[in-house]
């Protein structure tokens, strides 16, 4: 079943329940005058008229006792089923004596008095009628479109509490509005229907708890709070137990385990913050809704008291407790749902605009059916859709993510794009500027392709340039917005145009490496031959300067020979090569590494630098120190390389000031960096640091 054929679903069985509740109430009967009670007695007033305190009905069945107790809105708070079927059975008299048009009772002194009956109209229809259907319509809805967005058990047990309350609320507001007449055998019905899906809300509530956020367990908890729910049903239907406000009871029970549940769910995420954050706000919605209302509705009718407050008054918590859920599905994408769940909504609510609009202006005498159309579609229009987009704006949407306008500016950049480092820089660059990510981080592993991790809040990108690693991005729009399947969409979209960019690049870098290979052998074939020679021609005073040549010439070519790599991709090719030397000494070595995650690749020459600068530092303190470690410490922060060399040993000779040493200051310099030599708690300590935007590639 597709999205489309979900919500026709939804808004079919939504329309049919309200249209049912408004044929129901409008066949109602309608008296002229109104009833009211003043304490025990039933008292009848028409306008104008005095009012008269009424003894009993007169029906060819019998007299009816006048009570307060026929006027009650909501029967399932009578204590025992006696009184109850009792209401019932008077209901059901008045209601046939009340089809002849008329209805008699005898007053208090003795006198014989007529009601006159007449057709019920939608004008009779009172405020509080409405008024549930409303909230009845809300609580539909968003259950149901939460479902029709992203079907899973979870959304499937949330459309079924919205479910169950609606149909609880719709049936009460036939008979809790009815003027005083009501068929008895219908007011039955309604009541039993009612109480049964109060009932069986709390067990899809309870379930509910049970499966979200996570499954708490195997046990079969949610067929128990179905059974112990449908078996609350029976005894409403046939009546176990001592009295109609006993479902109360079955509920408030039922209810009790849903909160079990939620403090096991609150448990389960206690080491889990942004989880906890969001189960916070599903449970503050829920519990604010059930609680107010159990506290002012199902506990006081449990214990036998007077309710504090209307039930149609009472029903709007619920319509608070669904709308609570709704901003949690904005800000915390519960039930792993969209965005475009809220233009679901913005579908939904135009169209139910321009209807109630219509209907409005249809009423107006006035006015005629084109006119009157005319005048709704201007005001929906004009009025309406305005003040949605202000406020979808205002409080809704996030800053718009223009891609075309990126993608348009980022295709310069390509052009100018020299080698693959500069690419990585640019796809970071692109990520930040299109989502704006708290945080961007590496994964030590490679992905088939992106994807959404825990519940949005993480994007795992698959890598672009070939390599053993891939990215994950942590909150976009600075923690404003969850990821979803778009998203997914823009990082495809991007690394198809990346990998466009990246053949051009390797295909340029490719031809200057084979240049570079030619130069090599060139100097290799033709200098170094020619140094050779005059190593072996030179006098023996001259020699040393040879070799220092020949030295030079071969550091030269091995430089030549380094090829682009990352930090990461560097530092362990030192690691193995001191660790060798220094098992090969005896000398232990210390290697730290921290810092940010680094995409960009170094310049060989640069590579060539560093490691003969870190080279030179550990042989000067392992031939002149005798240490019995060595320490090496990387970090890399702020955009900042940091290396420290520290031995232990001799300090007068293992930091030794003479050639070497120059050579490392004047290639710290050539790096456009800073070199310190100290002495540190009887170590020799010498710390390079190197800007990256210096070495990068």
């Amino acid at each position: 079943m597709n999205l489309q054929l979900r919500l026709g679903l939804v808004l079919s069985l939504l329309v049919l329940l309200l249209s049912s509740a408004f044929y129901l109430s409008i066949n109602l009967p309608e008296t002229n005058g109104y009833f009211y009670a003043d304490e025990d007695s039933l008292i009848y007033q028409e306008q104008g008229q005095d009012a008269i305190a009424i003894s009993h009905f007169i029906s060819s069945a019998g007299d009816i006792e006048a009570e307060s107790l026929l006027l009650i809105p909501e029967p399932d708070i009578i204590e025992t089923f006696t009184d109850f079927n009792r209401l019932m059975y008077a209901h059901s008299i008045l209601g046939k004596e009340a089809k002849s048009g008329v209805l008699q009772f005898m007053s208090a002194e003795g006198e014989s008095n007529t009601v006159l009956i007449r057709d019920r109209h939608i004008a009779d229809l009172p405020w509080d009628f409405w008024f549930q259907l409303l909230v009845a319509t809300g609580v539909c809805l968003i259950g149901g479109v939460v479902w029709a967005a992203q079907p899973s058990k979870a959304t499937g047990l949330y459309a079924l509490t919205g479910l169950c309350l609606t149909i609880a609320i719709v049936t009460a507001s036939v008979y809790s509005t009815r003027s005083f007449l009501i068929d008895g055998q219908l007011f039955r019905y309604l009541s039993n229907i009612n109480s049964s899906n109060a009932i069986l809300f709390s067990s899809a509530l309870a379930s509910l708890l049970w499966y979200y956020p996570q499954r708490l367990g195997r046990f079969p908890a949610v067929y128990l709070s179905f059974a112990a729910g449908i078996a609350g049903v029976i005894t409403v239907f046939f009546q176990i137990g001592s009295g109609a406000s006993d479902s109360y009871i079955y509920t408030l029970l039922i209810y009790m385990a849903a909160i079990v549940f939620a403090a096991t769910q609150w448990f389960y995420t206690r080491h889990k913050p942004l989880e906890r954050a969001a189960l916070l706000w599903f449970l503050l919605a829920i519990f604010l809704g059930t609680g107010l209302f159990a506290g002012f509705q199902l506990i006081p009718a449990a214990l036998g008291m007077d309710l504090l407050l209307p039930q149609s008054v009472l029903f709007a918590v619920f319509l608070l407790m669904y709308a609570g859920i709704a901003l949690g599905l904005l800000r915390y994408r519960l039930f792993d749902i969209d965005r475009w769940w809220f233009e679901i909504w913005s579908w939904l609510l135009g169209g139910i605009a321009v209807i109630l609009v219509d209907l409005a202006l249809v009423s107006i005498p006035a006015l005629g059916e084109t006119a009157a159309l005319s005048l709704a579609l201007a005001a929906v229009g004009w009025i309406y859709f305005p003040l949605r987009q202000w406020f979808w704006t205002r409080f809704v949407s996030v800053p718009t993510r223009d891609l075309q306008k990126i993608l348009h500016s980022s295709i310069p950049m390509f052009v100018d794009i020299r080698d693959v480092g500069e690419l990585r820089l640019l796809w970071i660059r692109l990520l930040e500027d299109i989502f704006s990510p708290l945080s961007i981080s590496p994964l030590d592993k490679m992905l088939g392709h992106s994807e959404i991790r825990d519940g949005g809040q993480v994007l795992a990108v698959s890598g672009v340039f070939n390599e053993n690693h891939s990215i994950e991005m942590a909150m976009p729009e600075k923690g404003r917005r969850l990821f979803n399947r778009g998203d997914i969409a823009i990082i495809e979209l991007l690394q198809a145009q990346f990998k466009v960019a990246i053949s051009a690049v390797e295909a340029r870098e490719e031809g200057r490496f084979a240049e570079r290979d030619r130069i090599r052998r060139d100097i290799h074939d033709d200098l170094g031959a020619r140094l050779l020679t005059l190593l072996h021609r030179s006098a023996d005073s001259e020699r040393p300067l040879v070799r220092e040549a020949i030295k030079d010439l071969r550091a030269l070519l091995e430089a030549l020979d380094i090829p682009p790599r990352s930090l990461s991709q560097m530092l362990s090719a030192w690691k193995l090569e001191f660790e060798e030397r220094c098992q090969s000494a005896d000398v232990e070595l210390r290697w730290q590494q921290r810092g940010e995650y680094l995409l960009s690749l170094l310049t060989p020459e640069s590579q060539h630098q560093l490691q003969r600068i870190v080279r030179e530092a550990v042989s000067n303190a392992l031939r002149h120190a005798s240490p019995t470690y060595v320490a090496i410490a990387v970090d890399l922060k702020g955009g900042r390389l940091s290396i420290s060399i520290k031995n232990d040993g001799s300090v007068t000779e293992g930091g030794s000031a003479g050639r070497g040493m120059s050579i490392m200051r004047q290639r710290v310099a050539d790096l456009q960096g800073q070199l310190n030599i100290k002495i540190d708690d009887g170590c020799w300590v010498i710390d390079v640091l190197v800007d990256m935007s210096e070495i990068i590639a």
